[in-house]
């Protein structure tokens, strides 16, 4: 039988760590060029008109960061740009993993829920 103490626990249903679910989602994803279209997706979802994709080759300093691991990150980058506005279903969205916003939508491609997911591949 259960103690007191015991009843007096939160009980329900608990969110693996972020972590895990990150590694989760990109065992069961494809990485490269699948980035790239993923991106594109999210524009056209959110309405955008333009897309751009920028490639800066450049690297930057690193004698002077906070922890040697930032050292493979100070260049070259990607950087995607498009004009559609960000809402604030759209912060929920980004925030919910593997739980779409837009799954009743019929219309949007990133209906799945992974989409925005795959740049954690590069990030």
């Amino acid at each position: 039988m259960a103690e007191p103490a015991d009843i007096k626990k939160p009980f329900g249903q608990k969110e693996p760590p972020l972590t895990d679910q990150i590694v989760n989602i990109l065992g069961r994803y494809p990485d490269g060029g699948q980035i790239l279209k993923e991106l594109i997706q999210n524009a056209d979802d959110a309405g955008a008109k333009e897309v751009k994709f920028l490639y800066d080759g450049r690297s930057f300093g690193k004698k002077y960061l906070a922890t040697e691991h930032l050292q493979k990150y100070q260049g070259p980058a990607l950087y995607t740009f498009n004009d559609a506005i960000f809402k604030p279903e759209d912060w929920e969205g980004i925030q919910n993993l593997m739980r779409s916003n837009k799954k009743s939508d019929l219309l949007k491609v990133g209906r799945f829920g992974i989409g925005f997911n795959s740049v954690y591949h590069i990030t």
